[in-house]
């Protein structure tokens, strides 16, 4: 039987590493950028109640390569306050 997860992605941590041209980044033929990522379901909730962990990830990544970029829990979803689009920087704004 399928678990419903959710969570939030430090997406200022993405854009700070993107532009800072992390390596868990690229670029794609098609234009399009890519993160590579790694996550995991823990057996046993955090003292937040998170169970799965995302984390950056590459190729032969060394433990100090990789960053923690979000969580989730087991659940459903809680309302949110919007973001302003006028706060995301463009993406011709990243360095590749």
């Amino acid at each position: 039987m399928a678990k419903n997860y959710y969570g939030s992605i430090d997406f200022s941590k993405l854009l700070e590493k993107a532009k800072a041209g992390d390596k868990a980044f690229s670029k794609a033929d098609n234009g399009k950028i890519y993160m590579n990522v790694s996550f995991w379901v823990n057996e046993e909730p955090d003292q937040y109640g998170n169970v799965v962990s995302f984390q950056s990830s590459f190729k032969d990544a060394t433990k100090e390569d990789r960053f923690y970029f979000g969580n989730a829990k087991l659940g459903a979803a809680k309302e949110n306050k919007p973001v302003d689009g006028s706060e995301v920087p463009d993406e011709n704004d990243l360095p590749f």
